[in-house]
């Protein structure tokens, strides 16, 4: 099997520097030649042409797609180390406080597959910017949250929304080659890494301020996404595609696990989805409850978790704009899926004994590097077996079957934590992650039949 080259900066970047550095890294992570049309000299702003598929410039549409899903994921990763003990404040249960991501995401998992064909139909750029908008609207409702309920409400509003991820990735599917397709969702990943560094420090910092800055401060920052998006974000999606037809359109309302099991998609496509919906309920564990789990454990507060996940951040940062491409040349994305896969199930597990907070520090370096090699090399073998008219569809019910994930995890985590220890959850998580290892590589031949032809 061929490697796939992942362009990368050669510099390791230690926390503020790369923040710092943010530009020098892209620049550099953009470099490697990309296929399509020569573009002009500038990006032109997409206001001018709204709405309307051309030429676009690869490297720069990349950078765009970077920004826009940089301040995206800082906006959702403020919440992380403050919302479980905020909803903690208000009197919810280990139990309550992880159904908030459960609620979050079975939100997503009804209307992600909505939003890929839609953004197969009319566009990629309407797409993101109407799940922009409405993210503004679901942080605004998050600053009067004085209950649970409303909590929940807010989130789903935001899962509702939260079209981007899984349109951003068509994106890149429109503007990169097959044999560049892991580099361009590796861009993805990089802003997923950034984002992770400097979401949860801010979300810890204004913590300090008051307890619902991080939401002020998270509404603000998701209104200047959408108007950057508005004005540079242009349309990628091929011109040659055929017009909506709006019957199909209820088609997509059978949520993707339904379509699964009814045999909608050939069988290779069936096992990535499903191998989406393994990965991130385990996943989704430490998501959910790893904040919860260091107040309780450890008597950790916001902004001490905020660090935390900074260094998680900074590790997958590294990991994914440095190490990647090395690591995919020596090793072969197989082979790299399946390491990861290991180094998570052995993090996820150390978690529940780990004697003091500070053991979190190695415990989410290995977490971070597994996530790192894991989940971009996994999406970019799936994008290639995706065709080009339906990849929007197709990479969107792929997010769809991982917010599924993140239905089922949270929530019977959550219910182990309360009724077995603190740390049950994440052995759980760890097992099943060893077991998705053992599945992939029983089922790697039938995933990367592709491969061979």
């Amino acid at each position: 099997m061929k490697s796939r080259t992942i362009s990368t900066s050669p510099e390791v970047c230690p926390p503020i520097a790369a923040i710092i550095g943010l530009h020098e890294l892209l620049r550099a992570t953009l470099r490697a030649p990309m296929s399509g049309p020569e573009p002009p000299d500038a990006v032109q702003p997409a206001f001018e042409a709204p709405g309307t598929p051309g030429p676009t410039r690869p490297r720069a549409v990349l950078f765009i797609v970077f920004l826009t899903i940089l301040i995206d994921f800082i906006g959702f990763t403020v919440l992380i180390p403050v919302l479980p003990l905020f909803a903690e404040r208000l009197g919810a249960s280990d139990f309550e406080v992880a159904l908030i991501l459960s609620v979050y995401a079975l939100a997503q998992l009804v209307f992600l597959p909505v939003w890929g064909w839609v953004s197969d139909r009319i566009g990629r750029r309407p797409v993101i910017l109407v799940s922009l908008l409405g993210t503004v609207g679901s942080f605004v409702m998050l600053t009067f949250a004085d209950s649970i309920e409303m909590i929940y409400a807010a989130r789903a509003l935001a899962g509702f929304f939260a079209a981007s991820i899984g349109t951003a990735q068509a994106v890149v599917t429109d503007v990169t080659s097959p044999s560049e397709r892991a580099s361009g969702m590796g861009i993805i990943g990089a802003a997923f890494g950034a984002g992770m560094i400097v979401g949860p420090i801010l979300g810890g910092i204004t913590a300090e301020i008051d307890e619902k800055a991080p939401f002020y401060s998270v509404a603000a920052l998701a209104a200047v996404n959408f108007v950057l998006a508005w004005a540079w974000l242009p349309e990628s999606r091929p011109v040659e595609l055929e017009p909506p037809n709006w019957k199909e359109l209820r088609q997509t309302f059978i949520p993707t696990p339904v379509r699964v099991m009814m045999m909608v998609h050939d069988r290779r496509i069936a096992l990535y989805l499903y191998f989406f919906f393994h990965l991130f309920s385990a996943f989704a564990v430490l998501e959910a409850l790893i904040t919860l789990y260091a107040g309780k454990q450890f008597g950790k507060q916001a902004l001490d978790i905020s660090y935390l996940f900074a260094w998680i951040g900074v590790v997958l940062f590294v990991t994914q704009g440095v190490l990647l491409r090395r690591l995919v040349a020596a090793v072969g994305e197989s082979r790299l899926v399946a390491l990861g896969m290991f180094t998570m199930a052995i993090g996820l597990a150390t978690v529940a004994w780990a004697p003091s907070f500070v053991w979190l520090y190695p415990v989410g370096t290995l977490l971070a590097f597994g996530n790192g090699v894991t989940f971009p090399t996994f999406t970019s073998l799936y994008s290639r077996a995706c065709e080009a008219d339906n990849a929007g569809e197709l990479l969107g019910q792929s997010q769809a079957m991982a917010t599924t994930g993140r239905i089922v995890g949270p929530a019977l985590g959550g219910l182990v934590m309360e009724r077995w220890f603190l740390g049950g959850p994440f052995v759980i998580a760890g097992g099943m992650m060893l077991v998705a290892l053992v599945m992939f590589w029983i089922f790697r031949r039938a995933l990367l039949i592709s491969e061979a032809h």
